[in-house]
């Protein structure tokens, strides 16, 4: 839900220019902002009737995802591919994805960097990470971690958080670029103020490490608490860890046992394997078990 809608108003406020008059899509677009989705699913399908490749996308992206219509794969693609046809860039990035994912259409890596690149070329942040994943991977194009970089940091200057955390990666792993803990930080940060939940658990992990950053407990525990307050389960268990050891926070068995479960129930096997060998007693210590 909260893709599509951020599609839709990247279109809304980029495709429509000067011309902002009202019509199926912009109406489209207003329903979908209050929630009366039926409505705004009537006003792109009216819209597709009159060949705007905007309200295609929009339709494709109902079908894709389900979203008070009947999730049909094959009918998101042919309604993306209609409008990537007629350079919607968003719709050209989103065919990217589906020929990766081999959803609607047979899987064709190739076809999805091909995709990708058309958007990325037009300096869509979402395809340019995209494609800089393919760089990095080496599907669909020969493996290049410099291209990827460079795709990652125009994507990463517009904002756009995945690209940050992931320039922060390349940094701290020296893949592309020279290895450098501080830029690494910085990128993690970018994206961890945007709310980016991996970025904030690896900005935690840094600080009770002191690697790239000065060593700060309490700092660490303020990020582990904002990543999992969104459901991310590494940071759910590393803050379980904090507070089971009462680094950076007042030691609490309750809150730590609370924490792990909550991590177990979102997939975390190390919390399960901490429930079940938890000490009777309050005496612990914050091992170098944190998940990254």
């Amino acid at each position: 839900m909260k893709m599509l809608f951020r599609s839709l108003c990247f279109l809304a406020a980029c495709l429509l220019g000067g011309q902002a008059l009202a019509d199926n899509f912009t109406d489209g677009v207003a329903f979908f902002r209050n929630k009366q989705y039926q409505r705004a699913l009537f006003s792109f399908q009216q819209g597709t009737q009159k060949d705007d490749p905007r309200c295609q996308y929009a339709l494709g992206l109902m079908y894709a995802m389900g979203n008070h219509i009947d999730k049909d794969d094959r009918k998101s693609f042919n309604w993306n591919k209609k409008a990537a046809d007629q350079g919607v860039v968003p719709a050209q990035n989103y065919l990217g994805y589906m020929y990766a994912e081999g959803r609607g259409a047979t899987k064709d890596m190739k076809k999805a960097a091909e995709m990708y690149k058309k958007a990325a070329d037009q300096q869509y942040p979402d395809a340019q990470y995209n494609l800089a994943s393919l760089y990095t991977s080496g599907k669909g194009v020969e493996k290049n971690p410099k291209e990827a970089v460079k795709l990652l940091r125009r994507a990463a200057s517009k904002g756009l958080p995945e690209a940050q955390y992931a320039l922060g990666v390349m940094y701290a792993g020296g893949f592309g670029v020279k290895k450098n803990d501080e830029q690494a930080v910085h990128w993690y940060f970018l994206a961890a103020k945007k709310g980016y939940a991996q970025a904030q658990n690896k900005l935690g992990v840094i600080l009770v490490e002191g690697r790239g950053a000065q060593k700060d407990n309490i700092k660490a525990a303020s990020w582990f608490q904002r990543a999992a307050d969104q459901g991310y389960a590494p940071a759910e268990y590393n803050l379980a860890r904090l507070y089971e050891s009462g680094t950076g926070v007042p030691e609490n068995r309750e809150t730590a046992i609370d924490l792990y479960q909550r991590a177990a129930n979102h997939g975390n096997e190390a919390a399960n394997v901490r429930l079940k060998n938890l000490p009777k007693s309050n005496a612990s210590i914050f091992r170098k078990t944190r998940t990254k």
